[in-house]
């Protein structure tokens, strides 16, 4: 019995599993490539770019000449036609103009850039989840298996008259409880993986296995690719505020060049036509009509006078503007560098903690047990004793699951700070 009580004990103690599914197998950071290229919401962010790219084509744009045609009938048979055309040259407005719409462009594109690191780093948290999730119900499920055995083996005990009634009972409790958990575990990983597929972007019922065990992701250290300098400077929400500054700056100038002179060119042809209803006589002395045409062309410029309307209430918005960008990139900064450090020294200590209860926790938490089952053997505890010592040592491998999906926690907040992709 005493053999059966320990495989109950240390089953769980073991490595995960491997999953048999007929699906393949994918790492964390597949799927979070997978994610930035199908997620429903982030194609739909990414259309805001070319949209942004358009407004740069227009503002680039020359504004269309206006012509005018004109025609008055009088009485008498007087007429006047006119036929007119205004050129804008706009002379000082157009590369004000681009420079808003290049900016905003900028803005759209590293707010895209923005939207991946967040995702990226949703998907890897989700991961981490699931595979929590994941050693929790093999570990239960371990555990079960080996106290129904235990069960039943007590069973056949009491019932051959070698051990009491009442530790068949607890026997018959523990496996029930244990079952109740092992239920819950599988819930919880049953709703870990179904969030995990509308993170990414998959369909409810499309296969999805993960590749790496919590254990082995948690137990790695983790390397940025960048210094926490190089990261601060390629990180795309600080990008983007300096952005903002920039795209204050534009309008400031645009609204100046758009309060300055500008000039079109005018042109114009007419044609009238008079006449009376008497006569009047030619060189020869003949009556004729007092009738004649007359043509006209015109040639001039029209001057924009700012006198009154300089911008100065779009100049002082454009200021404000520019104020509150700075004051976004300086907060975007701090909490960048804090979010940097925080992930860096969690990142330490949790992989520390895992160190702990993997060398040394779980031993001396074995150690108990073992001396709670020599205890049990001699008649000196009873077997209530020895099954509080298992749920103490199952509370131990539940706190080792913990520490390691806040390892692993702790390396998706410090990649997610570094601003990494896949």
């Amino acid at each position: 019995m005493t053999r059966m009580i320990r495989i109950a004990i240390y089953a769980f103690a073991a490595l995960a599993l491997p999953l048999c599914a007929s699906a393949q197998e994918v790492t964390i950071e597949q799927l979070v490539a997978l994610a930035l290229e199908q997620s429903p919401e982030l194609r739909a962010v990414r259309t805001e770019v070319p949209v942004a790219t358009g407004q740069v084509t227009q503002a680039a744009l020359r504004p269309n000449p206006m012509a005018n045609l004109g025609h008055e009938q009088m009485p008498g048979g007087m007429m006047t036609t006119t036929v007119g055309v205004e050129w804008p040259l706009d002379l000082f407005r157009r590369p004000a103009r681009v420079g808003v719409a290049t900016r905003a462009v900028d803005i759209t594109a590293l707010s895209v850039r923005e939207r991946e690191r967040l995702l990226a780093s949703a998907v890897r948290e989700q991961a981490g989840r699931l595979l929590a999730a994941r050693r929790t119900l093999e570990v239960t499920n371990e555990v079960l298996a080996a106290a129904r055995r235990t069960r039943d083996l007590l069973d056949r005990r009491v019932t051959e008259g070698g051990s009491p009634k009442i530790d068949a009972n607890l026997a018959a409790v523990e496996t029930l409880r244990i079952e109740a958990e092992a239920a819950l575990a599988a819930g919880e990983l049953e709703a870990a993986t179904i969030e995990l597929k509308a993170v990414v972007g998959l369909a409810p019922d499309a296969p999805l296995v993960l590749r790496e065990s919590l254990e082995s992701l948690a137990a790695a250290p983790a390397i940025p690719r960048l210094t926490p300098a190089a990261a601060m400077e390629a990180r795309p929400d600080l990008r983007e505020a300096i952005a903002r500054i920039g795209l204050a700056d534009a309008r400031a100038e645009d609204a100046r060049r758009q309060a300055r002179t500008d000039v079109a060119l005018v042109a114009g042809y007419g044609r009238a036509q008079f006449g009376f209803p008497q006569f009047g006589l030619d060189e020869r002395g003949r009556r004729v009509p007092i009738r004649d045409i007359f043509h006209s062309v015109t040639v001039g410029a029209k001057v924009t006078l700012p006198l009154r309307n300089r911008n100065q209430g779009a100049l002082a918005a454009a200021q404000a503007e520019r104020e509150g960008a700075e004051a976004l990139f300086t907060a975007r900064q701090r909490a960048a560098r804090a979010e940097i450090d925080a992930a860096v020294a969690r990142e330490r200590e949790a992989r520390r903690a895992v160190e702990l209860y993997a060398t040394t926790v779980r031993d001396l938490a074995r150690q108990n047990v073992d001396v709670m089952l020599e205890g049990y053997d001699l008649g000196r505890f009873p077997l209530s004793d020895v099954l509080t010592e298992q749920r103490r040592y199952l509370d131990v491998e539940a706190g080792y699951t913990t520490v390691l999906a806040r390892a692993y926690e702790a390396r998706a907040a410090m990649a997610r700070a570094f601003g990494e992709m896949p």
